[in-house]
């Protein structure tokens, strides 16, 4: 049976189970009334889509969603993650699809957050790119994810969203893997199996060497 299709069957198969598990409460709470209808447009995407969300969340990464009610506030801020005791913030303005991928990214960094301890060499993002771009597919399809990566790599900010996303996209499924393995065993989580082989060779494992950016 070819490589490919194995994996593919690992990812459906993680991704059924962990559709399973509650789906987290997330209010979204307009920041003036003005932004009413922009919350609306967060919660009806929560609605329809939430818990695939968390499960690719969850299938991607091997890890349970830390979190069972957070709160979102929608205005005209800059998107962000929030802290463990704040509110996510969502930007208004954004398209429908930009709003579906910044729901995405801002929930994926808090899920991250359970990674305490990270390696050398690989920031917020990098990391966070290792999955988010597969959770987009698994959610809204492959066609969506490569315009979100798009989208951002192109964003002109003092972070360079372009050259954490070429490297991320660089990497082949194994290598994301291996890297993701070596995040998980830092954190003392377990091996994440259902999507990711593991090294078979001591050279695939030196090969961590050469991925960082």
């Amino acid at each position: 049976m070819p490589n490919r299709y194995v994996a593919f069957i690992s990812i459906a198969a993680a991704f059924t189970a962990a559709a399973a598990y509650a789906q987290p409460t997330v209010e979204f709470v307009a920041s003036t009334p003005a932004h009413e209808s922009a919350a609306r447009a967060y919660r009806a995407i929560w609605e329809q889509d939430g818990a695939r969300i968390v499960a690719a969340l969850e299938a991607r990464t091997c890890m349970r969603f830390p979190e069972t009610a957070l709160a979102a506030v929608v205005g005209d801020e800059i998107s962000d993650s929030g802290g463990p005791e704040h509110a996510m913030s969502l930007r208004a303005s954004y398209d429908l699809d930009f709003k579906r991928a910044t729901l995405v990214h801002e929930l994926a960094h808090r899920h991250l957050w359970q990674l305490a301890k990270r390696l050398d060499g690989l920031d917020g993002h990098h990391t966070l790119y290792l999955i988010l771009e597969g959770v987009w597919a698994d959610v809204w399809g492959e066609d969506f994810a490569a315009a979100r990566v798009r989208g951002e790599a192109s964003w002109h900010a003092s972070y360079d969203y372009a050259a954490a996303w070429d490297w991320a996209r660089k990497l082949t499924v194994d290598q994301r893997g291996i890297l993701w393995n070596r995040l998980l065993a830092l954190n003392d989580k377990p091996y994440c199996s259902t999507i990711y082989g593991a090294p078979k060779n001591a050279a695939k494992r030196q090969a961590l060497t050469s991925l960082t950016p």
